[in-house]
C-alpha cells in the first residue's frame, strides 16, 4: 500500500430507484348465458399475464365465490401467481367493457397486499377450476349483479359474451452501483502502458487526480450513474470492464 493511501477512507455509493409499473389484462368470456349452470365457487380463469415482472391471473366466479349458496352477482378476483412466495402490495381495478371498448361498468381502484398462490393453484389443466382452488387473491365478492348485467345487456353483452378488464399497478425497486472508491476527471478510458497490449508501441499511462471527499459526495448527490461532468469511475489496471455492475 502506498503512503498516499494510508489513512484514506474507503468510499462507495449505490442507488435505488422506485418506479411505477402498470398494465392490464382482458378476459373475454363467450357463451355468457351458459355460465348460469356453473356451480357456486367455480371460477373461470384467465391465462397468466405479467405486470412489473410479476405473474398474475384473473378469476371470475359467474355465480359467486361462496360455495354455500348461489349468488346473484359475479365475483372477480386478482391472483398473484408469481413463485416468489412473498407479500406484494399492488393496485387493481376491475371493469366491464362496452361495445366501444370503454369501461361500461367499473368499481373504484383499490390497493391491497397479495400473497403468491401456491403451485397447486398455479398448474391446472382446465380453465374452469374446481371449488377447492380459490387461492388468496383480492377482489370483489359482488362485482356486478346478474340482474344489473341483464338490464344493461345492450351495452355490456355482445354476441353472448362479456369482456372483463383488470388493471394492475405495482412499484418496482431497482438498485445499482452509483460509484466505486475513486472517480477520474479524465474524459477518455484509461490508457494502458503494459507492453504488448493492443497494437503499436506501449502508451504512457495518464496520471489521474483523485477527487477529495467533498467532490465525491457532491458527484453522488447530483449525477446520474455512468455519466457526469467529465468524471468517471476508474478502471483497475489489467481489467477490461468498469468497476460497477
Amino acid at each position: 500500500m502506498s503512503v498516499a493511501a494510508v489513512g484514506r477512507l474507503s468510499r462507495s455509493a449505490s442507488r435505488a430507484v422506485a418506479k411505477a409499473a402498470n398494465g392490464f389484462h382482458l378476459l373475454r368470456i363467450e357463451g355468457y348465458s351458459e355460465t348460469e349452470m356453473v356451480l357456486p365457487g367455480q371460477k373461470i380463469s384467465s391465462q397468466d399475464f405479467t405486470v412489473g415482472d410479476y405473474s398474475w391471473r384473473v378469476d371470475c366466479y359467474p355465480n359467486g365465490r361462496d360455495t354455500s349458496t348461489k349468488s346473484n352477482a359475479l365475483s372477480v378476483y386478482l391472483q398473484l401467481t408469481d413463485h416468489t412466495h412473498r407479500l406484494l402490495r399492488a393496485r387493481y381495478k376491475f371493469s366491464l367493457l362496452d361495445r366501444a371498448g370503454n369501461a361500461g361498468f367499473e368499481l373504484p381502484a383499490e390497493t391491497a397486499s397479495f400473497t403468491s398462490v401456491s403451485s397447486m393453484y398455479h398448474y391446472r389443466t382446465s380453465v374452469l377450476a374446481s371449488v377447492d382452488e380459490q387461492g388468496p387473491g383480492c377482489g370483489h365478492e359482488e362485482f356486478i349483479g346478474r340482474e344489473e348485467l341483464e338490464r344493461r345487456r345492450e351495452d355490456l353483452i355482445r354476441d353472448d359474451r362479456i369482456v372483463l378488464r383488470c388493471e394492475v399497478g405495482v412499484t418496482q425497486i431497482e438498485g445499482s452501483c452509483l460509484a466505486a472508491d475513486e472517480l477520474s476527471d479524465e474524459e477518455e478510458d484509461e490508457q494502458y502502458d503494459a507492453p504488448g497490449y493492443g497494437y503499436g508501441p506501449p502508451r504512457p499511462r495518464r496520471l489521474r487526480r483523485r477527487t477529495d471527499d467533498d467532490e465525491y459526495v457532491k458527484w453522488c448527490l447530483t449525477e446520474e450513474p455512468r455519466r457526469s461532468r467529465g468524471y468517471r469511475q476508474v478502471r483497475p489496471r489489467g481489467f477490461g470492464h468498469p468497476n460497477w455492475y
